[in-house]
């Protein structure tokens, strides 16, 4: 097990030298390369329309102004997209978190979807309270900035 892992080690930093780590190569290198189909080394508003975070804070990752992203300016956005991922997973499992601690909550009947901070919950439960005592406890849990209450009532 240690020689496996002392293997990969090897070849993980062999890799690096050989530049796959980023700024040169690796995989938001060659994601930025895609992008820029006519590879002037940049990316305009209109070659990020595949790439729909991207494109919709397009401005906001345009830290220089010109109307374009540069191969730097791509990848702090990646990074900025990941880490608001990230954000959304943890507060995802936290709403859950709360609702599985919730007496009386059919957890297991709630899909919990969050984005920016906004939680949709959507599913079935077997009775109308509990539709407003799930939206009431997913706007309790920190970082909740709005709820869709999506959840309908299915009588048995």
């Amino acid at each position: 097990m240690r020689a496996l892992f002392i293997s990969v080690s090897i070849a993980a930093s062999a890799a690096f030298a050989q530049g796959s780590g980023e700024p040169g190569g690796g995989p938001r290198a060659a994601q930025f390369a895609a992008l820029d189909r006519n590879a002037d080394g940049y990316v305009t508003r209109i070659e990020a329309l595949s790439e729909q975070e991207i494109h919709k804070r397009f401005t906001q990752f345009d830290a220089d102004k010109d109307r374009q992203l540069s191969l730097a300016e791509y990848l702090s956005a990646r990074e900025d997209i990941d880490k608001r991922a990230q954000i959304d997973a943890a507060l995802t499992a936290r709403v859950k978190a709360a609702l599985i601690a919730e007496r009386g909550i059919p957890w297991t009947a709630i899909s919990v979807e969050t984005y920016e901070g906004g939680v949709q919950l959507s599913g079935f439960v077997p009775a109308p309270d509990m539709v407003s005592r799930a939206g009431r406890i997913t706007a309790g849990v920190s970082g909740v900035r709005t709820v869709h209450n999506n959840l309908a009532v299915k009588q048995r």
